[in-house]
Order: C-alpha cells, then structure tokens, then sequence
C-alpha cells in the first residue's frame, strides 16, 4: 500500500478492506413454498429413517409402523412434488401473467405466407376498425414490396385504402417505403 504525505504531494488513500462489505444475495433466499415442504418432508423422511434404524438394532425386529411412516412421506414428497408441477405452478404463472403483465407469449410458428394470407382474408371481411384496417393494409403492402418484390401490388393497394380514408396519416408515410 502506497501513502502520500502532504509534503509528498499525493493524497492519503484508505487502506482496502481485508473482505467484501456487502453481504452476497443468496438467489433462493426466501426459499419458495416448494423448498419450505421439501425441507420439512426431508428432515421427517430422515428422523423416521433414523428412528427404524435405532429400533431394528436395539430390538433387532423390524418396526412396520416405521416403515409405514416412511412409506407415506415418501408417498407425500411424490404426491405434493407432482401436485406443485401439476396445479400450483402453472396457476402461479398464470395469476402472475395476468397481474403482472407476464412475460409475452412464445413467438408463433406462422409463416410470411400464412401470414400473408391472414391479412388479405382480414382485409376482405370488411369488419375491421378503421385503424386495423389501415394498420393491416401497410403491413400486407410491405410484405408484398419487400418480400415478393411486387411494388405495383403494394401501390395498389395503398392507393384502394387512400381511396377510402383520404385523411388518414398513416398512408401519407406507406407509399414512402
């Protein structure tokens, strides 16, 4: 370590400390209720283990109680591991999705084509809003001037939608592209 005086120069710098001052933060700390079930039917699966065991050597018969008691923890810790990944975390998903907004839904396996002709069945219903409408013909045009390189198609149909929302600002900016 290097001190610099006054007269020196420099400045005194505080030595560096032996360990980290800030406490690590464990990544299961809270455990979850699934570790909380799983350290209780553990610690109980133990005791009971070890309670047979103490019995067969001191009385050398086996303790069938025992064994039973054994048998439904083990029996327990199946059936609650498979009721947790079952019902509890699929509705703790679901109930954090729904309150917390959740994580976006995985990305859906369409194709451009499929995708394609989703837009032009929505188009030709007729039953869309205004804006969905519009918002669905820009993205139909540049699938059909960027992806089949059909321009004239992409124009035709921006100028079909322009004829029918003359005001609309969004179509100002799709013939652009």
């Amino acid at each position: 370590m290097v001190r610099f005086s006054r007269r020196g120069g420099g400045c005194q710098l505080a030595p560096a400390p032996a360990a980290f001052y800030v406490p690590a933060v464990d990544e299961f700390d809270p455990p979850s209720p699934r570790a909380v079930v799983r350290g209780i039917l553990g610690v109980a699966l133990a005791g009971a283990a070890l309670a047979v065991a103490v019995a067969f050597v001191a009385t050398g018969a086996v303790a069938w109680k025992g064994l039973a008691l054994l048998a439904a923890l083990w029996g327990a810790w199946g059936f609650l591991g498979g009721l947790f990944d079952l019902l509890v975390a699929p509705l703790g998903r679901f109930l954090g999705n729904a309150l917390g907004g959740g994580e976006p839904p995985p990305p859906s396996a369409t194709g451009l084509a499929q995708e394609t002709a989703m837009l032009e069945r929505l188009l030709a219903g007729g039953l869309l809003a205004r804006h969905r409408e519009i918002l669905v013909g820009v993205r139909l045009a540049e699938i059909y001037r960027l992806h089949q390189r059909d321009a004239p198609k992409a124009d035709a149909l921006i100028a079909r939608l322009e004829g029918k929302y003359p005001n609309a600002p969004e179509l100002k900016y799709a013939r652009l592209r």
